[in-house]
């Protein structure tokens, strides 16, 4: 087989998983004006309050890292920001836009399965929920991928996605849905009589539609992500598609050591190995301006340079 008179080694159709990862991130890059904000936060006495407040958490049970208190610190700067929690609405043709500041705090944490293939629970309500409880919601999310079937809940997923399309008049997502369901080349779903097995596990035994399309801002941290199969990983994030209609997403990396000028304990200055935390913020520039992630990013100074508040979450 040949592609452009170029031999072909392998062709690898798009699976249910990927066509909604291109849909979505071709949707955002076409249109979304992305602005990204990198952000070096020192985390060097965050990051010892960290092994202290985990140390005592083991002893009740409940196993928090990093990934898990940046969720948390994420949230905390939510409510110090609240407009970048929000979805957006916008007419490209009128100039007409709405901004829906929302209530609720969903985290969408992109998660590896053990396939390769990457999706997006979300932790519901995270704003209400304490560090432990965050702890036990993402360990219940693993609890309940063993028992949910991806390409179901992929299809599931899509398909919600379509029928809220049509139901806008939206009609170019009919060219979506005619190639997932009537050609040779379908959406994979499991057969009926696993479908009907499937569908007689627990409703609160197994990952829901609604915890993959209910996210209102998304935090991709890929140390957390590919950190176990690749060790010593290095850069950062400097750009990320912000999943619409959410208008901010969060990308962590992985925890570097280098050498700056700090504060020490008398208040001077002093150079030394510190651990910097790079974070890139990225939102959608239709909805508002830089100005709006810096309380954000105040809130999240104030966490790092006084970490023994972690202990009270």
């Amino acid at each position: 087989m040949k592609f452009r008179n170029i031999n072909v080694k392998e062709c690898v159709r798009f699976d249910t998983q990927r066509r909604e990862v291109a849909h979505l991130t071709s949707l955002s890059w076409k249109n979304m004006p992305h602005v990204s904000y990198v952000y070096e936060p020192d985390i060097t006495e965050f990051y010892d309050e960290l092994m202290v407040l985990s140390d005592e958490r083991k002893k009740s049970g409940y196993n928090i890292d990093l990934s898990i208190l940046m969720i948390k610190v994420v949230v905390e700067g939510l409510l110090s920001a609240p407009k970048l929690n929000s979805y957006i609405e916008y007419n490209y043709a009128s100039s007409n836009g709405k901004l829906y500041i929302l209530d609720e705090i969903n985290v969408a944490l992109p998660w590896l399965l053990p396939d390769g293939r990457i999706i997006n629970p979300n932790i519901l309500n995270a704003e209400n929920k304490s560090l432990n409880e965050i702890a036990e919601y993402i360990s219940n999310i693993s609890k309940k991928l063993e028992k949910t079937n991806i390409d179901e809940l992929l299809y599931r997923a899509a398909e919600n996605d379509a029928f809220s399309e049509l139901r806008k008049l939206n009609l170019n997502i009919v060219w979506r849905v005619f190639p997932s369901e009537l050609t040779k080349h379908k959406a994979k779903r499991p057969q009926l009589r696993e479908r009907a097995e499937y569908y007689r596990i627990p409703l609160d035994e197994k990952l829901l539609v609604r915890d993959l399309i209910s996210g209102t801002v998304t935090i991709s941290n890929y140390g957390a992500i590919y950190g176990p199969l690749y060790k010593n990983l290095t850069g950062y994030y400097s750009f990320l598609n912000i999943m619409p209609p959410q208008t901010f997403i969060v990308g962590m990396s992985v925890v570097q050591e280098r050498p700056t000028i700090f504060i020490n304990k008398d208040g001077a200055k002093e150079i030394g190995i510190r651990k910097i935390l790079p974070m890139c913020l990225v939102f959608d520039h239709r909805a508002f301006d830089l100005d709006s992630i810096f309380p954000f990013v105040r809130r999240l100074d104030e966490i790092f340079s006084k970490p023994k508040v972690i202990h009270e979450w």
